[in-house]
């Protein structure tokens, strides 16, 4: 799409928002249904598949627009929601509208799709909020995590989700206010960051919080690949107990008590049995052994 990526303040909006594109940006036309702030669909399912906003983020920009903020006269396309991108009319022409029941999507000039998210136009909020629920999937049942826009609660400490970062370490990481979250084996690390030039961060040594159990696809946890923690103990661990919190078992162990039971799914059972395990569960366990033994 040729968006550029730029910094710029408040009071540059204001003055986008003022001039309203004239020209090439004005739109005619626009369905009023369709009004609203969209996320590329692909945008969904790479969050999912790398549980990194920044890797996600950086693997559609060279094909989709960051984002669409469908107004009266003019749709706006960059990711801050700031900076005054906006879509040509000429580009706009060739775009199809699709109604699934209450869902909304757009088809661009490429083909490519676009799923509403909110009926509000330029919604940062419902943006940050949406991407949080993907990466945030599985640590989302742990009674101590919450999530409001774009504001993140863990155990009592309250982080605000920046949707532009300029992070100067890796894409497996998530910006909270001035802290990174990194995804380590099934757990998450929040770090201490500093300053890197005028606007990067660097992840310090410094965890400021640990979640023991962040994320481990739990929708699938089943068909878990095990390999891919091959070598750390703790994550092995905390994936082969897992299997018996699902079917309620009640740990004697008080760290492994402590973490299950932050869980809303977590049911002790006086009556757990071995033989609830379904054959998926006892051979990821099996796995699990397998390379704990190595």
């Amino acid at each position: 799409m040729g968006v550029l990526r730029k910094f710029f303040l408040l009071p540059a909006f204001l003055f986008f928002l003022s001039g309203l594109f004239a020209g090439e940006h004005t739109l005619f036309n626009v369905p009023k249904d369709f009004i609203g702030t969209y996320m590329p669909v692909q945008m969904e399912m790479l969050l999912k598949e790398y549980m990194s906003y920044e890797k996600a983020l950086n693997t559609i920009a060279a094909s989709h627009y960051d984002v669409l903020s469908l107004e009266d006269y003019v749709c706006y396309s960059q990711v801050r929601f700031s900076d005054g991108y906006a879509v040509y009319a000429k580009d706009f022409e060739k775009w199809s509208f699709v109604k699934r029941g209450e869902e909304r999507y757009i088809l661009d000039e490429n083909g490519l799709s676009y799923h509403r998210i909110s009926t509000k136009k330029a919604d940062y909020e419902a943006y940050a909020e949406k991407v949080l629920h993907i990466i945030f999937a599985d640590a989302l049942h742990n009674k101590n995590i919450s999530i409001s826009g774009s504001n993140v609660t863990i155990y009592n400490m309250q982080y605000k989700f920046d949707l532009w970062p300029s992070y100067a370490d890796d894409y497996g990481a998530l910006v909270l206010s001035d802290y990174v979250l990194k995804i380590e084996g099934v757990s998450a690390n929040i770090y201490s960051t500093e300053s890197v030039g005028k606007w990067g961060l660097k992840r310090t040594d410094n965890i400021i919080q640990t979640i023991p159990l962040f994320y481990w696809n739990d929708s699938d946890y089943g068909r878990l690949n095990v390999y891919k923690y091959r070598g750390s103990k703790k994550s092995l661990r905390l994936l082969r107990n897992l299997v018996y919190a699902k079917h309620g078992y009640k740990f004697k162990s008080a760290d492994l008590n402590k973490i299950f039971s932050e869980f809303d799914w977590y049911k002790p059972d006086d009556n757990f049995s071995e033989n609830s395990f379904t054959n998926q569960e006892l051979r990821l366990i099996e796995d699990i052994q397998m390379y704990e033994a190595e």
